[in-house]
């Protein structure tokens, strides 16, 4: 049933949590799993990273990503560099995104994957097979860094050093996050110029815990520039992590939104509701930050253009093409331009709607329209079951904002 979402006051004040980074997480659990050192902290309760802990000690045959990108192209490697036979499948959507750079890549060390319906898609047929000494691989990084990531974290079971040679990467602060967390447990990794190098060393059984997620405070950020006045404390975050999306601190001051860190926490504050003239930014390295900021020009009605959203294309929906559906339906016009700009039109004026925006069983989708509330008093979202899959809380934080909710 619909959910209204609702707002008496357009001025946010409060004390938030955040959950716990999912990449972070995903990338701690994975290592450890890797290693066969037990998993000693409790992490998030993200959906997709639960299904990939899940997955990483079942003894099925079939194993099943669900809606998960990220704990498919992990999965994958760990199947095999650990010689495990599994037929790896997910969701109806997950089959239409394309995993070639991950088979691809793997089989560049001598994996044998074999695709079961349609060439360069899930469910794929994964069998045990001789892991070669190979030297340097050439990944192709242009759609996404998962399948990086997932290659430089196996890459200390192969007993040599290995070097990853790529054009491009997407979301390359992703591989930085990852080298970090490697090297958390001893591993050796060193990043040059389109090159990852990582060291023969092997894992060391090291305690470490998932900080707080930058990517979905960025929906706090959106509240922020989109109250007339607001103060929004964010526990659980740091200036030390190593997260990309941290860069939504920049991203918001042009709305007016400051950051100032704390013991363990943020506190954003805005004094006015302002916006640019014109804003201009790339989410290449950042995308899933990309709706929050979409949100925030279409709720104040400012021109922009953002860059290098070709990424939203292939994730748990079609983003762009979910953001301008649903948000023609509040009178948010956009336009996009070759495949990866999408432009807030200047004759864009965000108007109240009765009418439902659809989800797409896409979790950011619904995290980005609900702040929207803050401009037009209420917003109608078709469900928000789908933030269990990175903020299960989501909504529960919102309340103590002051924005509500409520089944239709």
């Amino acid at each position: 049933m619909p959910v209204r979402v609702f707002t008496e006051s357009d001025y946010t004040v409060g004390e938030v949590n955040v959950p716990v980074s999912k990449s972070e997480d995903s990338r701690i659990s994975f290592i450890r799993s890797l290693a066969n050192f037990t998993d000693d902290a409790h992490g998030t309760d993200a959906a997709d990273t639960l299904q990939l802990k899940k997955l990483l000690s079942s003894e099925e045959l079939t194993l099943d990503a669900k809606d998960g990108g990220t704990t498919a192209r992990f999965v994958m490697a760990w199947c095999v560099i650990k010689q495990r036979e599994a037929i790896l499948t997910g969701t109806e959507r997950l089959k239409q995104r394309p995993v070639a750079d991950s088979v691809d890549l793997l089989r560049q060390i001598g994996a044998d994957i074999t695709y079961l319906d349609k060439e360069g898609f899930l469910p794929v047929h994964i069998k045990p097979s001789s892991i070669k000494q190979v030297n340097v691989l050439y990944a192709d990084g242009s759609r996404t860094s998962q399948h990086i990531s997932a290659m430089m974290m196996i890459a200390p079971l192969l007993g040599h050093e290995l070097t990853i040679r790529f054009d491009e990467a997407v979301s390359f602060p992703y591989l930085q996050l990852t080298a970090e967390i490697m090297k958390v447990f001893h591993a050796k990794v060193i990043f040059k110029q389109k090159e990852i190098t990582v060291g023969a060393n092997t894992y060391q059984n090291i305690s470490i815990a998932a900080g707080g997620d930058w990517s979905a405070a960025s929906y706090f950020y959106e509240i922020a520039a989109l109250s007339s006045k607001s103060e929004i404390a964010i526990n659980g975050l740091t200036s030390e992590s190593f997260q990309g999306d941290k860069i939504a601190i920049d991203y918001f001051k042009p709305f007016g939104v400051e950051t100032k860190y704390s013991t363990d926490k943020i506190v954003l504050t805005k004094k006015e509701r302002i916006k640019p003239d014109f804003y201009l930014n790339s989410f290449r390295h950042c995308p899933d930050i990309a709706l929050s900021l979409a949100a925030t020009c279409g709720g104040l009605n400012c021109k922009a253009d953002l860059l290098e959203l070709q990424g939203l294309l292939i994730k748990e929906c079609d983003r762009v093409a979910a953001f301008q559906r649903e948000g023609y339906k509040l009178n948010i016009k956009t336009d996009f331009c070759g495949g990866s700009k999408l432009k807030i039109l200047e004759e864009s004026l965000i108007k109240p709607s009765t009418r439902v925006l659809k989800s797409y069983n896409d979790h950011r989708v619904i995290m980005s329209f609900a702040p929207l509330s803050l401009i037009t008093g209420e917003v109608f979202l078709e469900e928000t079951d789908s933030v269990k899959k990175s903020f299960p809380d989501y909504f529960h934080q919102l309340n103590s904002l002051g924005i509500k909710s409520s089944v239709q």
